[in-house]
């Protein structure tokens, strides 16, 4: 069997071992030369694999993305050739959970509000996989979390609401929504020029999920306005090539690397790995502890951050999400260095989740809440 993967999914020729011929493509498109006897194609979001790219793959019988999102496949010329597909779904959820407690914490250190976090409303926009691991870590700061998602509402979804309004007047607002621009609730510029101006100074309002679901165009707009609420953007429209203007203006700016963790990377590797044996037929029992590298960080105590502001330094230190900001200002505001920031995604460093970190709790209460934030805690006598 011939396999076709995106060389930057981690840890492939660990998982797949034996399994097949496994060749790698370095740009956005795999070359016409592999797709001609490729069986399966493994892609990131980058990837878009559509009736151009499948004229080339006349024998392929498998594709996934290693990611979450599948809006760069086309399941109805998937379909056509009957070629079964599949994503990664709540594979790096965790990492952008992360993602998103570092960017607040970062944001209301740099406000001075970090006392202000039990009076803080939170609207989480879309509660699947990364809108839940997000709500869970924000409700651990003591953050009031709520959870707007109207098709989930009318499923019976008891922690979801459809009231809009709810949460333009929240004091923060995440987006975790998939890119879609039909049916009942389209999300392609769901934040508007109008949403925008209706939104103030005081409010912090978080994209790490599709680009296109904030006009950003209306963002640059809104901004030169003044009086603009604090804006985290990790996503933008018409990526690699992102609009430089809206830089300035935003609070943290960084390259589409929410998910990145090596955790979450490996996770998606590790998904459609397991999705690829099962399609075909072939016998996969590797872990993901079996690929992934362990960390040497020493254990905590739970009453040495236990204060918010000591709790705010350990996560900011464990993921300094600023230095991606810096990374993004200084190297990538053109497409090609934004597309090699990704690629190369701290190759050197990588990121790790925080559940790498132990910490030794002295009551079931500091288990609990630090097991939300996301780390490895555990009660001692």
């Amino acid at each position: 069997m011939h396999i076709v993967a995106d060389q930057n999914i981690p840890a492939l020729p660990e998982l797949l071992g034996n399994v097949g011929n496994l060749s790698c493509y370095t740009d956005r498109t795999p070359p016409p030369e592999l797709l001609r006897t490729a069986d399966a194609l493994l892609v990131r979001s980058i990837t878009q694999v559509d009736e151009t790219l499948l004229q080339h793959a006349p024998q392929l019988k498998f594709v996934a993305t290693a990611t979450i999102g599948k809006e760069h496949l086309d399941s109805v010329a998937l379909a056509a050739r009957n070629i079964q597909w599949t994503n990664a779904p709540g594979c790096n959820a965790d990492s952008v959970g992360e993602y998103v407690l570092a960017a607040v914490l970062h944001v209301l250190r740099e406000q001075n509000r970090l006392n202000d976090v039990l009076d803080l409303d939170v609207a989480i926009v879309g509660a699947g996989h990364t809108g839940t691991a997000t709500g869970q870590r924000l409700a651990a700061l003591g953050m009031n979390v709520h959870y707007y998602d109207p098709p989930l509402a009318e499923q019976g979804d008891t922690r979801a609401h459809a009231h809009w309004q709810r949460v333009l007047t929240s004091d923060i607002i995440s987006l975790h929504v998939p890119l879609t621009h039909d049916g009942l609730y389209p999300t392609h510029h769901l934040i508007d020029i109008e949403t925008l101006q209706s939104l103030h100074p005081g409010q912090l309002l978080i994209n790490a999920c599709r680009g296109a679901v904030v006009d950003n165009q209306a963002v640059v707009r809104r901004c030169e306005q003044g009086e603009c609420p604090t804006l985290v953007f990790d996503v933008f429209e018409h990526e690699p090539a992102i609009d430089a203007a809206m830089l300035p203006h935003l609070a943290i700016a960084t390259p589409h690397i929410a998910g990145h963790s090596l955790e979450g990377k490996v996770g998606g590797a590790h998904q459609v790995t397991t999705a690829l044996c099962k399609h075909f037929g072939i016998a996969f029992e590797m872990s993901l502890s079996d690929v992934l590298p362990s960390v040497d960080w020493r254990t905590l105590g739970a009453v040495s951050i236990q204060r918010l502001p000591d709790l705010a330094e350990l996560i900011l230190s464990l993921y300094p999400i600023i230095e991606d900001d810096r990374r993004l200002r200084v190297d990538s505001v053109t497409a090609a260095g934004f597309d090699h920031l990704r690629k190369n995604y701290r190759k050197d460093n990588p990121r790790r989740q925080l559940n790498n970190q132990r910490i030794a709790c002295h009551n079931a209460a500091q288990v609990i809440r630090f097991r939300q934030l996301g780390f490895n805690a555990y009660q001692v006598c």
